[in-house]
């Protein structure tokens, strides 16, 4: 028996969130670190695939989907998991307000 591997989905809304830290990154630390920072990232985004089983996020216990969340480095990937894919709802810095990360 064969395991599918899930695909991995990143939404609009994470890609606009990334594409914001990049830039963030870029303008005021270097084009280097933004460029390392997305790619890790995606690299994160992407190991989703084969093991999607990380934590349920504690600040969206209450809301009817099972969101889970993931960090890397100062960045929190929350995605939500089906039978087939993975699919990453939201890139958040984690200083941010934990009422951000119910803006998915």
């Amino acid at each position: 028996m064969v395991i599918e591997k899930k695909r991995v989905i990143i939404s609009f809304k994470a890609r606009a969130s990334l594409k914001s830290y990049f830039e963030y990154l870029k303008n005021e630390v270097s084009n280097e670190t933004a460029h390392y920072v997305k790619n890790g990232i995606l690299e994160k985004c992407s190991q989703l695939k084969d093991f999607s089983g990380y934590s349920r996020d504690r600040f969206l216990q209450d809301e009817p989907v099972l969101y889970r969340s993931v960090t890397k480095w100062d960045y929190t990937i929350i995605y939500s998991v089906t039978e087939k894919e993975v699919v990453v709802l939201n890139i958040i810095h984690t200083h941010r307000h934990p009422d951000k990360r119910k803006e998915i």
